[in-house]
């Protein structure tokens, strides 16, 4: 499976983000694939203790079993590619309830950071 087929069809997907001290986590996140493009949001927000580290490097792997794909990573700030990543979330989160409304939400488009697949 390459990195684009992962971040589309796997529901929840696992972002690797580095530690100050060079060690790293692995966190669950949801992520969509908008006209062959990854994005990602941090439902929380920039609270968010992933999201902060993604800020700070620019870079993170996403792992599926033993594949790492490592990754860069940019804020967007276009509106308009911000409404096809909402409806990305939409189609791919459908029934998801709550969780779908906040990662939809002004405060969480926010935080689109554009994946980019090294």
């Amino acid at each position: 499976m390459t990195a684009i087929d992962y971040l589309t069809r796997t529901d929840t997907v696992h972002i690797a983000t580095e530690l100050r001290d060079g060690g790293e986590v692995v966190t669950p996140i949801w992520a969509v694939v908008v006209d062959g493009v990854p994005y990602i949001r941090s439902g929380y927000g920039p609270r968010s203790k992933w999201h902060r580290r993604v800020q700070r490097t620019g870079r993170a792997a996403f792992i599926d079993g033993p594949h790492r794909y490592p990754v860069t990573i940019e804020n967007l700030d276009d509106e308009t590619v911000n409404g096809k990543v909402d409806k990305a979330y939409r189609a791919k989160y459908a029934g998801q309830g709550a969780a779908l409304r906040q990662v939809v939400s002004p405060q969480v488009r926010a935080s689109t950071m554009r994946v980019t697949l090294q």
